[in-house]
């Protein structure tokens, strides 16, 4: 009889297609609701509305009851975050009252002739949120794991009695999902398993290559309708998984514990600075901390989709709720393969570890650490720290006053953008401008503080189209393009580039510590 006990409101449009397209047109009106496994059909009473399903009545099994605080309150347990306690702002109360907003019961009725499972939207009678397993139709749904059948529908289910539609049909005012977004890797609610699936055929994946959480889109649908928690996993919060299982480790506890090793589900964080810890991993990761992007993990370990499609992602980030960065994972530590790592707008500290990575900074103060092997570490916009560690590397600043370190081996170091200060470190070094703004006069020059005459070089290639002449007395001739070598008082030599020939320098480099330059120091 959940009617009688929470109130109804109705559904207001988000203006995002993504999320209009899980919306219907009743949704529970109350900041707090309950949920209950009725153990009696007496609990539902006379069930005006209903289509006689209590005379069938069975209670659901104990993993039934498991997946359905999973994916409703799992309060003091590694998996809050995952349900809709965890991210949304309602409270959500667990009762043993026959009234409860939400309850899950199983029947030997099938007055639909679905064979499977259904639910009821909030509604103001008795049905309102009442969700029902079909016993002896076309599913079995007693033994529900984390990425099986069972474990989907009960999320599923749930959520229609929330108010989420399915995403792959229209529902009132409500437009189906965008077909790019029609797919169980954004959502548990529409019935396509990838894109251009069917919507009528069935679902074909693999035994345990279904959804194990609430995907983005049902979580940004939830926080439309109920607000957003940002209280849960607020601290310093480390996320981890294991290659071999395929568990999810919040903080070093498993949260999710798949029935085979796939690794398929969305995460939402309330704030601190947090962590995806892949350096279990001996394969090369793709790891994206932006909002609504996707990791791959392992290849193995992606869950199979049917008809040879695989999920493009193992671990996918929530979407940001009005816009709030809190809910960003700042950091991420990458494994002893060749990683692709990519940062997002918040202040990221991003660690390559062994192998040849790719590290990209995004819009905040970053930290980009290379590690041993041969990487690439781009910094982009803000001010950024690129540390390249051992090997080869390639570091690339951005726009913002950066620190590049090289590190041991021979490196690359481009500064770009902004007033930098560069460290070449051990090794053969090539310094490289690619344009005069990349150390301008006035202030915002770069600064070399460990150049290696005979050793390190710097490359000036792309800032002439013709030929240029190299002056080491200090003095630009101002008839062509030229390079001049200028000592200042401390020991320090200033390098000057007129690239247009007027006489007057467009490009000025500051060396500390260095003595005397020679023709050999310069790429040009």
């Amino acid at each position: 009889m959940s009617g009688l006990t929470t109130s109804l409101t109705t559904t207001r449009s988000s203006g995002d297609r993504r999320i209009d397209g899980l919306l219907q047109e009743t949704v529970w009106g109350d900041d707090e609701i309950t949920f209950s496994l009725p153990s009696s059909a007496l609990d539902y009473g006379d069930y005006d509305g209903g289509a006689g399903e209590p005379a069938g009545f069975q209670p659901v099994t104990e993993a039934m009851a498991t997946a359905a605080a999973f994916a409703l309150a799992a309060d003091g347990t590694a998996a809050d975050g995952f349900s809709l306690a965890g991210f949304t702002a309602l409270s959500v109360t667990p009762t043993t009252d026959a009234q409860a907003t939400i309850r899950l019961a199983q029947t030997t009725a099938d007055p639909f002739n679905y064979g499977t499972a259904w639910s009821y939207y909030p509604y103001p009678d008795a049905t309102g949120g009442d969700v029902w397993f079909s016993i002896g139709g076309a599913g079995d749904y007693t033994s529900p794991e984390a990425g099986n059948y069972a474990w989907l529908t009960v999320i599923h289910e749930i959520g229609h009695g929330l108010g989420l539609s399915h995403g792959h049909e229209a529902s009132g005012a409500f437009d189906a999902l965008p077909y790019d977004w029609d797919t169980m890797e954004f959502s548990v609610m529409t019935y396509r398993a990838y894109v251009g699936a069917s919507s009528t055929a069935g679902y074909y994946n693999e035994t345990y290559g279904y959804a194990q959480s609430w995907m983005m889109l049902d979580i940004a649908a939830l926080q439309h309708l109920y607000g957003a928690d940002y209280s849960t996993n607020s601290g310093d919060t480390t996320y981890s998984w294991t290659p071999d299982s395929g568990d999810t480790l919040i903080d070093g506890a498993v949260a999710i514990a798949p029935g085979d090793n796939r690794i398929f589900a969305t995460l939402w964080d309330g704030g601190g600075l947090d962590t995806y810890d892949l350096s279990a991993y001996v394969i090369g990761l793709e790891i994206d901390l932006s909002p609504g992007g996707h990791s791959v993990f392992s290849r193995a370990q992606l869950a199979g989709l049917g008809d040879g499609h695989a999920a493009r992602g193992n671990i996918f980030n929530a979407l940001l709720f009005e816009d709030d960065p809190r809910s960003l994972i700042e950091n991420a530590l990458g494994g002893s393969g060749d990683d692709r790592i990519t940062g997002n707008r918040a202040d990221n500290r991003l660690e390559g570890g062994a192998g040849h990575d790719r590290l990209l900074g995004g819009a905040g103060q970053d930290d980009l650490l290379g590690g041993a092997g041969r990487d690439t570490l781009l910094g982009q916009s803000g001010t950024d720290r690129l540390l390249g560690g051992a090997g080869r590397d390639r570091l690339q600043g951005g726009l913002g006053q950066d620190l590049l370190k090289g590190g041991a081996g021979n490196d690359v170091i481009i500064g770009n953008g902004g007033r930098d200060v560069l460290w070449g470190g051990a090794g053969n070094d090539v310094f490289r401008f690619t344009a005069s703004g990349d150390s301008a006069r006035g202030g915002k020059a770069d600064v070399i503080r460990d150049f290696a005459a005979g050793e390190d070089r710097i490359d000036l290639r792309d800032l002439f189209t013709g030929p240029v002449e190299l002056h080491l007395d200090g003095a630009l001739p101002g008839e062509g393009a030229a390079i001049a070598v200028r000592a200042l008082t401390g020991g320090d030599l200033r390098v000057l580039a007129d690239v247009d020939g007027n006489g007057t320098a467009d490009f000025s480099l500051l060396l500390r510590d260095v003595a005397t330059l020679t023709t050999d120091d310069f790429l040009f």
